[in-house]
């Protein structure tokens, strides 16, 4: 008896016509990835191009008889889509795509920062799935993106470590503000055009944004070092309005907020970022304000602003 699955009872015209079949299956796998790539590449319809680049994240191209020995991995294709959204909001210049001669394998420039920073996607392997945006040299992974969950987080430690401490001596503060403006900018896209879950964490410019601090229970010393590191910049550090925590007025009408945020049970201190325009992040105040900067980076033990947990945990 004859079964197909079996290739020891096919006859040799039975062999050989599993074997074409099996080619053209390879051979249509690799016609349905250059579409997928055409549609990449070329698409100016947003939901065109987050389909193309949900399907490529995952698309295995080789079968047991069609291999293509010139292949870009999976997280590629998250570069290539990062660079095309931004393209279509008219910020394609803002990035730099590189490929590494010889070998088919893309990083990504922020053109503010040149080459002081090289960027790429690695591939989550864990259930949760999803890519980490990171910088290669350091390993600081900024960001984590998931197409499928439409989610997207940043990473307030990696931000911190690579733009207010790595790089604060050899980038003006400007420059740094206009780069990481554009994984800001990224993220918003995601958000307003595809509905994202968007976590800004300490680059989000709302009033209404709470930071939560990593220590439950802040140590008072804490506030008190604030005290007497703002007295010495001429500004002056006053009780919080709610009976708990400090308060400390900047320039331009930006006010800084540090207080228990649970009167009552749990303590959860946050600092918060007020100004009339909500376009002053927290981040922002550590660029501007060296005093703040250095206060925040003394006491990073405690004050670090908590990323998503399940993310970055």
């Amino acid at each position: 008896m004859i079964n197909e699955n079996d290739p020891s009872t096919l006859t040799t015209s039975g062999r050989l016509l599993n074997y074409n079949d099996a080619i053209k299956d390879g051979l249509e796998t690799g016609l349905r990835f250059t579409k997928l790539m055409d549609q990449l590449i070329k698409t100016t319809e947003p939901d065109e191009l987050v389909a193309a680049a949900t399907e490529l994240a995952d698309f295995k191209l080789d079968s047991d008889y069609v291999t293509f020995p010139h292949q870009y991995s999976n997280a590629d294709y998250y570069l290539l889509f990062m660079s095309r959204m931004l393209e279509l909001h008219d910020q394609g210049k803002n990035v730099i795509l590189q490929s590494r001669d010889h070998h088919e394998e893309l990083t990504q420039q922020l053109t503010p920062l040149g080459d002081r920073g090289t960027f790429n996607f690695r591939v989550e392997t864990s259930e949760n799935g999803g890519v980490y945006y990171r910088e290669r040299a350091t390993g600081q992974s900024l960001f984590y993106l998931n197409l499928e969950r439409k989610m997207f987080r940043f990473n307030s430690h990696a931000l911190t470590q690579l733009f207010i401490i790595d790089l604060h001596d050899a980038v003006p503060a400007e420059t740094v503000k206009t780069s990481v403006q554009i994984l800001v900018d990224f993220a918003r896209y995601l958000k307003e055009d595809y509905g994202y879950s968007v976590d800004f964490n300490l680059l989000d410019a709302a009033n209404r944004q709470n930071y939560a601090v990593r220590a439950a229970d802040l140590p008072a010393g804490v506030v008190d070092r604030l005290f007497v590191m703002a007295a010495k910049e001429d500004y002056m550090l006053t009780n919080g309005v709610n009976g708990n925590g400090a308060e400390i007025a900047l320039e331009h009408g930006v006010v800084v907020d540090i207080f228990n945020n649970q009167l009552e049970g749990q303590p959860e201190w946050v600092l918060t970022v007020h100004d009339d325009d909500q376009k002053v992040s927290w981040f922002d105040v550590l660029l501007k304000y060296p005093f703040m900067r250095d206060w925040y980076l003394e006491n990073l033990t405690d004050l670090e602003i908590k990323s998503d947990p399940l993310i970055f945990g």
